[in-house]
């Protein structure tokens, strides 16, 4: 491995994830578009991962194609884009009046506006990300619940595009619990914007196939070093850091599997169910017509 391998191993992510997250606070103080800064920043670091990924792969055999790009534009099109802003503009029609009677009862915002911004971001990721643990805790032990959440666990390879491989259902979920309390909070929009970016950038990473480590920074992040033991096909390895953003709540709860002593497999996917659609359509159908994927038995 050369210097500059070495060099991209330990920094890419964090330099990548330093200077979006310097150029959405910037755009706030230059009052520039949220949409515009988001949607530059999102193909700048997708231009970024994707040369990454065929410069420098975890692993080789997951930058062939496996018949799974078209599946997930459509995903990243449909459970990245429209359904979280369909249920933001829903959230906010049903819960921003009772939102504001809450902050008149309390005589003001109940979010800490004088605090350092960064000091903000991070208790914004905090509280967010407590509901989404659990609720991704859940869809791992709960069958009814995984059920919505096994397209995720699908694909056979992992690269920064199968981050949106989700079920919308699925995302309907994540992101209430995500963005009603902090519309109930208060948060404010330039904090919003940079927590937006913060999971933009790392959900490409957190699913790159980049040769990427990151030693103690691991233990902040959710990175792919840690995720990829996620999608493990063995479950006692897949059914642990839950966490989609930030580690926290998965060393508070005891739930990191972080092996020393090897990599995460390139083997991945959904062991008992080797038949789960790859198209998107049959992905959508998925929970509803369970029984005919299950091998006989077997259950996750």
């Amino acid at each position: 491995m050369t210097w500059f391998r070495k060099l991209l191993t330990v920094s890419l992510f964090p330099t990548n994830m330093g200077l979006a997250m310097l150029v959405a606070w910037w755009s706030t103080q230059a009052g520039l578009s949220a949409p515009v800064v988001l949607v530059g920043l999102a193909l700048v670091t997708a231009v970024i991962v994707f040369s990454a990924e065929r410069f420098h792969p975890e692993h080789t055999q997951w930058n062939r194609s496996h018949g799974d790009v078209q599946t997930d534009v459509i995903h990243t099109l449909v459970s990245q884009i429209s359904v979280p802003e369909l249920t933001r503009l829903f959230l906010l029609t049903v819960f921003v009046g009772f939102a504001d009677d809450l902050h008149q009862a309390w005589g003001g915002t109940l979010w800490p506006q004088q605090w350092p911004i960064v000091l903000q971001l991070f208790v914004a990721m905090a509280i967010s990300g407590f509901g989404e643990y659990w609720a991704h805790r859940l869809m791992h032990e709960n069958p009814w619940l995984w059920r919505l959440h096994a397209t995720h666990h699908s694909p056979k390879r992992l690269y920064f595009l199968n981050a949106s491989r989700f079920h919308p259902l699925d995302v309907v979920l994540l992101y209430t619990l995500f963005f009603l309390p902090l519309l109930l909070l208060g948060v404010p929009p330039e904090v919003m914007l940079l927590q937006t970016v913060w999971i933009m950038v790392h959900g490409m990473y957190q699913h790159c196939n980049v040769h990427l480590r990151l030693g103690p920074l691991n233990w902040i992040f959710s990175m792919a070093e840690l995720h990829r033991w996620h999608h493990s096909l063995k479950l006692e390895e897949a059914n642990n850091n839950y966490g989609n953003n930030m580690l926290l709540w998965d060393i508070v709860f005891g739930t990191v599997y972080w092996p020393r002593d090897r990599d995460a497999s390139a083997d991945i996917g959904i062991s008992d169910m080797p038949d789960f659609p790859d198209h998107w359509w049959g992905q959508m159908r998925s929970p509803f017509s369970w029984r005919h994927l299950q091998q006989p038995n077997q259950q996750r």
